[in-house]
């Protein structure tokens, strides 16, 4: 598996691809994995220390490693954002999700499906704030401390994960349009 990696031609004919840095390689089979950037915060506070998006599987260990025994928030309720939120529930002491949408996964799986997930993340300890979005974070001493709706609520925040889901992103590379 190559990552991070730039494609500059696809041969289908003749089942090869070239690289930027001229490497060409050989395949029987290809899956093309091309990403797309991470949709941030713009908010107050957005690059104070332990906000996140997870690009890696380092990042995703800081953010086990901080969460653990702490307050988590999620920003997203689509599947990278529940993904988190899943993960997180058995190591954090609080996990909470933040979301535009009335309900989790509503623009993929409906709304039906969307409220019976809600309710199961409920179950296991995952509290929902939804219809509303992040105004402000604030720190203490450079860490994330408050995580400020536009609601006027405020959660306690040790770390905050970015994972929106947005569903007219475009992917990274152009060489696959």
């Amino acid at each position: 598996m190559l990552t991070e990696a730039q494609v500059v031609t696809v041969d289908v004919r003749n089942k090869k691809v070239v690289f930027k840095d001229g490497f060409k390689l050989e395949y029987s089979k290809l899956l093309l994995a091309p990403g797309s950037s991470p949709k941030t915060l713009t908010c107050k506070g957005k690059d104070i220390e332990n906000v996140f998006t997870i690009r890696t599987p380092e990042d995703a260990n800081r953010v086990l490693r901080l969460a653990r025994g702490r307050n988590a928030v999620v920003v997203g309720a689509g599947f990278l954002g529940m993904e988190v939120a899943a993960y997180l529930t058995e190591k954090a002491h609080s996990v909470s999700v933040v979301e535009l949408e009335e309900t989790p996964f509503r623009r993929f799986l409906g709304e039906r499906v969307g409220r019976a997930l809600m309710k199961m993340f409920e179950n296991n300890r995952v509290k929902f704030y939804m219809q509303t979005e992040v105004s402000e974070l604030r720190a203490q001493e450079g860490k994330l401390q408050e995580v400020v709706l536009k609601s006027s609520k405020v959660l306690r925040a040790d770390v905050c994960v970015v994972g929106i889901d947005d569903a007219d992103q475009h992917p990274r590379s152009v060489c696959c349009r």
